[in-house]
């Protein structure tokens, strides 16, 4: 803990791994050139930008994903030929800019399951899914050591991941896609590069909404079971807002899972 300010240091001793960096870097490149492809494709069956445009902007989140590390403990060694930008005083390797980038693929997935209107309870096992990917995911990356987490992290399940992150950014990325299909008829042509800015605002909203118990006991020097139900609360405010979501924005029973709209509804209409 800094003697001052009484949170914690990042580590200091973490090598850079340099082989790693641009494993990972390479594959999540790679994710988001298959999203662009896909966005691509989507333009030119349907003249819609706006699928390009949800790929291209998860690279966006790399930005406000400074603040999240700063507040929520995490630390990537970098190297000065792998440096992308400065903020904070933390130096961001150019694989988180990678790493965000790849989400594009998973956003349009979102939205075109989102457009085959289906039945809610898919949509849950969606979101299931894809938070048991991130475990598998993050746990290789993280034993690869390109990124650490520090602090009272809670929900520490199987080696190195705090469960606590899984709902920050599945939801997060879900918001964006859903507010993508949502005001698809609103969002055409120029309009569409609006996501640029949307969809990092939509990732940091859903921290800004549930996160807030797993900082506060990251940064602290709590004893195990409050810790530990810190980290639970943000789990439970994740599938709160998920829930809030389909509704909300969506227009679905979030707990009818056999419900299906029978129209999608316009951007307009009162829900």
């Amino acid at each position: 803990m800094d003697p001052v300010f009484k949170i914690p240091v990042p580590p200091q001793d973490t090598p850079y791994m340099s082989m790693n960096n641009i494993i990972a870097t390479s594959f999540m490149t790679l994710a988001g050139l298959t999203g662009v492809g896909l966005g691509i494709r989507e333009l030119r069956k349907t003249g819609s930008l706006l699928p390009l445009m949800l790929a291209l902007s998860g690279a966006m989140i790399c930005i406000p994903e400074v603040f999240y590390d700063v507040i929520g403990a995490v630390y990537f060694p970098w190297s000065e030929s792998n440096h992308a930008f400065t903020i904070l005083g933390r130096e961001m390797p150019w694989w988180i800019v990678a790493g965000w980038f790849g989400y594009g693929a998973f956003m349009i997935f979102i939205y075109k399951l989102l457009e085959s209107n289906p039945r809610t309870k898919t949509i849950w096992l969606m979101w299931a899914g894809a938070a048991a990917s991130s475990v598998i995911f993050e746990e290789i990356l993280l034993n690869m050591g390109v990124y650490h987490y520090y602090g009272n992290q809670p929900l520490i399940i199987l080696t190195q991941l705090p469960w606590w992150w899984i709902p920050c950014n599945s939801v997060g990325v879900f918001l964006a896609a859903a507010i993508a299909y949502r005001y698809r008829e609103r969002l055409r042509g120029w309009k569409s590069v609006s996501m640029l800015l949307i969809t990092p605002l939509s990732v940091t909203a859903v921290y800004g909404f549930i996160a807030m118990p797993s900082w506060i006991a990251v940064n602290g020097d709590y004893p195990w079971l409050p810790t530990q139900l810190l980290g639970m609360a943000t789990i439970a405010l994740g599938v709160a807002v998920f829930a809030f979501i389909l509704e909300s924005v969506l227009g679905r029973h979030p707990f009818r899972p056999n419900y299906v709209p029978a129209a999608a509804p316009s951007p307009g209409e009162n829900l």
